[in-house]
C-alpha cells in the first residue's frame, strides 16, 4: 500500500508540473499573440553619458556621447564628427530641435567606425541659436540621441563698405557700381564680395572689419561686375585698379568697442596689385614703416567712419617698394546688424 501511495503522489506531481507548464505556454501565448509584428514583448534599451539608444527588436542599439565641434555659427557649411557606439553602415544622422529636424540641414553622414561618424551639416542664417538633440538612426530604426550635444551659435556680423562717388580728391576710389544714394557698396555676399567683422566669436574676436572683393569661395561671383575692383591713385597720373582685400583693425570686438562718436587711430592695410600691402600704420610683421595710421569715428551703433588724417599726415607704406605715398582714403564700415 505504500508502494502504491507513493506511485499516486509521483504520478500527481507530474500532473500538476505538465499542468503548470501548459499554462505558462498558453499565457506567453497571448502575450505574444498581443505584441506588434517583428517585436519582443521586452526590449532593453541602452544609455550612455550625453545620450541614450532606443528602438525595438534585437541587436546593437546605437548611442550619442560627443561632437567635435561641439557647435558653430548661423549661415555656414561644417562637417561635424559624430561619436558614440553601435554605427554600422547606412546609419543617418539628424540635428533634432524638440521633436523638429528642418532647421539644420544634414547634407550626408558617413561612417567611419562602430563609434564614430561624420556628418555635413548646413546651418541656414534663420536657425534658432540654441542647443539641438543630434539622433542617429540605424538602418534597421534603432536611434541614439545625444540631448542637447550642439550649440548653434550668433556668428560675427557682416559688413558693408560704402565708398563716396564724389571721390575726386581720394586716393582709394570704387568701381562706382551697386549705388546707394551717393555710394557705391560692396556688401558681403553679394557679386563675390566677403565682408565682416570679427567680433562675436572666441575664433575671430580681433575686432577687425575686413572686405574681400573676390573671395574664391563665394557662390555669388556670376555676375557681370565680378571681380569688383578698388582704384589706388599714387599721384598724377600714376593709379593701380584690381580686386583688393581691406582690413581696418580692431574696431570692435567683445572685449572693446569705440563708444559712439568717439574717434581712435587704427591700422589700415589694403592688399592690391601695386604693393600688394599698401599700410597704414607706424609698424607692420616688425618693420617700421614711418607711415600715418587713420581715424576711426564711430558714427552710430552699426557704423564706424574710416579715414585718413589731413595731408601730410595721409602717408601709406608700399611693402613691395618700401615707398611712401600720400594717399587720401574716407569710406564707411557699416553692419548688418548694432554692436554693443
Amino acid at each position: 500500500m505504500a508502494g502504491n501511495g507513493t506511485n499516486s503522489a509521483v504520478f500527481s506531481a507530474r500532473r500538476c508540473s505538465i499542468g503548470l507548464a501548459t499554462f505558462v505556454l498558453v499565457v506567453l501565448a497571448a502575450c505574444q499573440s498581443d505584441a506588434p509584428t517583428g517585436t519582443r514583448p521586452l526590449d532593453v534599451v541602452s544609455l550612455a553619458k550625453g545620450g541614450g539608444g532606443s528602438g525595438g527588436g534585437g541587436g546593437v542599439v546605437p548611442t550619442v556621447t560627443s561632437t567635435d565641434p561641439p557647435s558653430t555659427v548661423r549661415d555656414t557649411t561644417i562637417d561635424v564628427s559624430v561619436f558614440g557606439t553601435g554605427f554600422t553602415t547606412g546609419a543617418k544622422a539628424t540635428w533634432s530641435l524638440a521633436g523638429d529636424t528642418t532647421q539644420v540641414h544634414v547634407k550626408s553622414t558617413k561612417v567611419v567606425s562602430s563609434d564614430k561618424l561624420i556628418a555635413r551639416i548646413q546651418v541656414p542664417a534663420t536657425a534658432p541659436l540654441t542647443s539641438y538633440d543630434v539622433e542617429v538612426t540605424l538602418s534597421n530604426g534603432k536611434k541614439g540621441v545625444g540631448a542637447e550635444m550642439f550649440e548653434v551659435l550668433l556668428g560675427d556680423p557682416s559688413a558693408s563698405f560704402w565708398f563716396p562717388t564724389d571721390d575726386a580728391l581720394l586716393g582709394l576710389r570704387s568701381d562706382g557700381q551697386f549705388l546707394s544714394g551717393a555710394s557705391s557698396v560692396y556688401t558681403g555676399g553679394v557679386c563675390g564680395v566677403n565682408s565682416k567683422i570679427f567680433a562675436t566669436t572666441a575664433a575671430s574676436n580681433s575686432g577687425d572689419a575686413i572686405m574681400h572683393t573676390n573671395n574664391p569661395a563665394n557662390k555669388d561671383r556670376k555676375c557681370a561686375q565680378y571681380p569688383r575692383k578698388i582704384t589706388v591713385v599714387f599721384g598724377p597720373g600714376d593709379q593701380s585698379t584690381s580686386p583688393a582685400f581691406i582690413n581696418v583693425r580692431e574696431i570692435a570686438n567683445t572685449s572693446y568697442q569705440i563708444p559712439i562718436g568717439a574717434t581712435v587711430r587704427r591700422a589700415l592695410h589694403i592688399n592690391e596689385a601695386r604693393c600688394d600691402g599698401l599700410v597704414f600704420t607706424g609698424q607692420f610683421a616688425g618693420v617700421s614703416t614711418g607711415a600715418d595710421s587713420v581715424n576711426v569715428t564711430r558714427t552710430g551703433g552699426s557704423s564706424w567712419l574710416v579715414e585718413t588724417q589731413p595731408f601730410p599726415d595721409n602717408e601709406a607704406y608700399c611693402r613691395l617698394t618700401g615707398q611712401k605715398h600720400n594717399i587720401a582714403v574716407r569710406f564707411t564700415v557699416v553692419t548688418d546688424r548694432p554692436m554693443p
